[in-house]
């Protein structure tokens, strides 16, 4: 990478608030990052000197322009970064952040602009901590929900979409299937092997058309709530909630369930269900279990 091309890059980030990084600006940047050596113990006060006058020597000829004078203040927190940097022999990629979740676990963590995450069980978000400054984007896989706060553009990277706001509430879901769901704000859902492109308003979700009229996933408050909803769905995410096997559910097939459970109780969650109905689930083994009136 060329002197001048870094430069650019470093000015637009240090003269104005707001700025963003095109892609290839940002390949720029982490390609010259990665050409910061790794140390083995701390560099000398010249070889931090010389770094610094390559990097961000007060008279810089920008091609064939005439000079212009950038003042060393603006570049004060860009320099004492790489000489952290260069300090600690680390390079850029020591700020990528992850975080992830195992099976019934849920993790809830804030990203440097104040957006809140929270990540349900099997899940991850990892980030450029670095980068994240300039380009708010991050990847993810399994299933969160975000509370962004406004701001420039959020993007989140799945294997299969691009999702991005500008400060809104909605959760992403990639397992099994893909889906996003929008609780607040507008969001923006593309394919990445295609060109379908969808915007979401709040109470609406990428692959349906029902409107979603909770505040937020049932997940983050530990509880599924229903609105004469079929039986034989409410038993099905009781499975899927727990992990076990409900036999004889179809004695359940036309009835409907108005109501809630719990994520964290399975036996609480089987008497509020069925109770209304005299039915009890009794228990065959350790993860089975079988509808009985």
């Amino acid at each position: 990478m060329k002197k001048t091309d870094l430069i650019s890059i470093l000015e637009k980030m240090a003269l104005s608030e707001g700025n963003i990084l095109s892609t290839e600006e940002e390949a720029h940047l982490k390609e010259a990052f990665s050409a910061i050596p790794l140390l083995d113990e701390k560099p000398t006060d010249d070889f931090l000197d010389e770094m610094e006058t390559i990097l961000f020597s007060q008279k810089i000829i920008f091609g064939k322009q005439s000079k212009r004078l950038i003042p060393w203040k603006k570049y004060a927190s860009i320099a004492a970064l790489f000489a952290i940097l260069l300090s600690a022999g680390l390079w850029m990629y020591s700020q990528n952040m992850n975080f992830e979740t195992s099976q019934n676990e849920q993790l809830a963590f804030k990203l440097p602009d104040n957006s809140e995450v929270r990540l349900n069980e099997n899940s991850s978000v990892s980030y450029n901590k670095f980068f994240f400054y300039f380009n708010r984007n991050i990847e993810m896989r399994g299933e969160a929900y975000f509370i962004v706060t406004k701001g420039k553009k959020f993007s989140v990277l799945t294997s299969t979409h691009k999702i991005s706001v500008l400060g809104t509430r909605f959760v992403v879901y990639e397992k099994d299937t893909f889906n996003v769901v929008c609780y607040e704000g507008k969001v923006l859902v593309e394919s990445l092997d295609s060109n379908q492109k969808k915007v979401l308003t709040k109470g609406r979700s990428f692959n349906s058309d029902t409107i979603i009229k909770e505040n937020q996933p049932q997940w983050i408050s530990h509880k599924y709530v229903f609105n004469n909803s079929s039986l034989y769905d409410v038993i099905s995410a009781i499975e899927k909630e727990y992990e076990i096997s409900i036999q004889n559910k179809e004695i359940c097939r036309g009835l409907v369930f108005t109501g809630s459970f719990p994520a964290d109780d399975l036996n609480t969650a089987l008497e509020i269900v069925l109770g209304p109905y005299n039915m009890i689930g009794e228990q065959i083994s350790p993860k089975c279990y079988k509808l009985n009136k």
